[in-house]
Order: C-alpha cells, then sequence, then structure tokens
C-alpha cells in the first residue's frame, strides 16, 4: 500500500508539474544558479568558526554573504558592459529592418549570378533538393516554436515565481541537506545506499555539466564578440551575447550562431563573410579540440553523432527547451543505468556500497560508479 501510495502520488505531482511547466521556467534558471552557488555558500561557511556550535546560523551568514558577493560581480559587470551593450542591442533592433532589407537585395543579385551562369536542368534538381531541406528544417522550426512559447496562459505565474525565485533559492541552499535526509527516509533500510548512490551520480553529473556549459557559453560569447571587432562588424558585444546563449544548445547553437552573424555580415559588408567564416572555423576547432575536452568532456562522454540524434530528439519533443536538456539527461541516465548494470549483476555486491551523501551542487571522487 505504500508503495501503489507513492506511486499515485509521483503521478499527481509529475501531472501537475507538467501542466504548468511553462511558468517553471525560472526556478529552472534558479536551480541553475543555486548549483553554480552551493560551492560559494561552502566555502563561506567553513570559514565561520562557530559553524559546528550554530550550524544553522553559520548556513544562513554563508548564504546572504554568498548573495552579496554575486550581486557585487553582478554589478561590477553591467557597470562595464551594460551601457555599450544597450547601446549595440538598440542599435541592432533598429537596424534589423534594413539588414533584412539588403540580405534581400544581395541574395537577388546572387541568385540572378546564378540563374545566368547555372544550366536550366541542374537548377531544377538543386532547387528541389533545397525545397525539400528548407521545408524539412522550417517544419521542425515551426514545430519547436509551438511547443516553447504554446504555454502563453501561464504568464501570470511565470512572472510571479521571478520574483520568489530568489528567496527560493534561499531555501533550497539552506535546507537541501535536510531534504535530502527526508527524502532518504522514504525509501526501505535496505535500498538506501542505493537510492544515496544515484543521487551522487546525478548531482556530479549535472553539476559538472551545468558549469562546464556556462563557463564556455561565457568563453565563446568572449571569443566572439572579440573577433567579430577585430573584422570590424557592427555590434560586436551583441553578437558576442547571441553566441554565448545560443552555446547552450549542444551542437546545434554554434550553427544558429554562424548563420545570425553571417546574415549581418551579407547586409552590412559581404566582403566581411569570409573573415566571419574563417573565426568560425578557428574557434570552433579550439572549442572541440581544448575547451569541450578540459570543460565537460569528461562527464558527457558522448561521441558527436549521438549528441546530434539527441539534440533532434529533444528539439522534437521540447522545443528548445528539450535541445538544451537532452544532453545532459542522457548522460544521467546513462550514468545510471551503468551503475545499476553493475550492481545488479556483481555477484560480489551482497551490500550496498557505501554513497557518499553529498548537498545539492557538491562534488564527488571522480572514479567511475
Amino acid at each position: 500500500m505504500r508503495r501503489l501510495l507513492v506511486a499515485i502520488a509521483l503521478v499527481v505531482v509529475g501531472w501537475v508539474f507538467w501542466s504548468v511547466r511553462g511558468a517553471l521556467l525560472p526556478f529552472i534558471v534558479g536551480a541553475v544558479f543555486v548549483y553554480l552557488l552551493a560551492p560559494v555558500v561552502r566555502v563561506y561557511e567553513r570559514l565561520l568558526p562557530f559553524r559546528h556550535r550554530a550550524p544553522g546560523l553559520a548556513r544562513t551568514i554563508a548564504i546572504l554573504a554568498t548573495y552579496v558577493t554575486a550581486a557585487a560581480v553582478m554589478a561590477g559587470v553591467a557597470m562595464l558592459f551594460v551601457p555599450p551593450l544597450v547601446r549595440q542591442t538598440t542599435e541592432f533592433v533598429q537596424a534589423a529592418p534594413g539588414y533584412w532589407n539588403a540580405v534581400n537585395e544581395n541574395v537577388n543579385r546572387w541568385l540572378a549570378q546564378y540563374e545566368a551562369t547555372v544550366p536550366a536542368q541542374w537548377r531544377a534538381q538543386i532547387e528541389g533538393a533545397v525545397g525539400n531541406l528548407w521545408s524539412m528544417a522550417l517544419g521542425a522550426l515551426q514545430r519547436a516554436m509551438r511547443v516553447t512559447f504554446g504555454a502563453v496562459g501561464a504568464a501570470v505565474g511565470f512572472f510571479s515565481a521571478v520574483v520568489l525565485v530568489p528567496f527560493w533559492m534561499y531555501y533550497v541552499l539552506k535546507d537541501s541537506e535536510r531534504a535530502l535526509q527526508w527524502f532518504y527516509g522514504l525509501w526501505p533500510a535496505s535500498w538506501r545506499s542505493d537510492v544515496q548512490a544515484i543521487v551522487r551520480i546525478i548531482d556530479r553529473t549535472l553539476a559538472a555539466y551545468i558549469r562546464g556549459q556556462l563557463l564556455l557559453g561565457v568563453i565563446i560569447g568572449i571569443a566572439v564578440g572579440i573577433a567579430m571587432w577585430a573584422i570590424g562588424m557592427t555590434q560586436p558585444i551583441v553578437l558576442g551575447l547571441i553566441a554565448g546563449v545560443l552555446e547552450l544548445v549542444p551542437i546545434l547553437g554554434p550553427i544558429l550562431t554562424f548563420v545570425v552573424i553571417a546574415l549581418v555580415a551579407v547586409a552590412t559588408d559581404p566582403s566581411k563573410l569570409l573573415w566571419v567564416g574563417l573565426a568560425f572555423i578557428i574557434i570552433q576547432q579550439l572549442e572541440n579540440n581544448l575547451l569541450v575536452p578540459r570543460v565537460h568532456g569528461y562527464v558527457v562522454e558522448m561521441n558527436p553523432a549521438v549528441v546530434m540524434v539527441l539534440v533532434v530528439a529533444g528539439g522534437a519533443l521540447w522545443g528548445i527547451p528539450g535541445m538544451i536538456i537532452a544532453v545532459p539527461l542522457a548522460a544521467v541516465f546513462r550514468d545510471v543505468f551503468r551503475y545499476l548494470y553493475r550492481r545488479w549483476t556483481d555477484a560480489e555486491a551482497d551490500v550496498g556500497p557505501q554513497a557518499e551523501v553529498l548537498p545539492v551542487g557538491g562534488s564527488a571522487p571522480t572514479a567511475d560508479p
């Protein structure tokens, strides 16, 4: 009866979360910040001499100190980058219609040259293949946009959640260990060590992936911004910001970034398109051969072909958010499956492993589970 009760509760909770998923995006962003801030909270907590006598007070002070530190860092970054970012964003938005007209003019001129030089029978085959690819891409984009932005009715809940997220993050950071102990207590005693090990695997994989992906976004955004400034592109800070945000989408993000910046180059100065392509080739080579293996390649450990399939499948299921979460979810499922497979097939594992209970965002030994 207890198992049936838990199963019913999980189904009901899952249905409720799925029904209001459009309003939960701020909490998802807040969870990402929890993973980023949790190590800082533990550092401040270890510096307090009374942490053993008054752990609750020490935790609260550490969280408040972390909030002050994060606010100071954000204020410094804002003072440095926000004024030019706002100016360039305004310029970019105002110039967007002109960019589009210039792109159309250049494309029409190139099409005229294409029709004048390519034989008619070749054009028919090329245009048929391109038309099919364009229809498939447009259909996939429309489905992704419908899934991503379909929950318009959740707008009120969304903005309410934005206000509550800082307070929600405080309670998550403060009571995460107590919540974990309560969660472990729901399971039979013989299962708890395995549940702890699985939670540790999930926490380790997600924490490493989130921090690594955000670090990649910052590095790639800065690199693209500097490269576009060196080439002489307009609004290089805006283009770098676009590159950093789209970097969160595995595989597809850099392609979308190149398309956006290439369109801007075509609209402003087509002669710079070659330099934009060369800069992206160099940046992608540095990312794929140096940054990705060092930042989070050891966590994901997936062939790029598998990552491409996961990104497409995630986009088909859940739109743009699905593209972002498909790879880390697959890595979590893979690691949990690997642990359970070895756990259940190891004849010598008569007693469950002594898993270390870690707080949210905690690190773990690098040994393979």
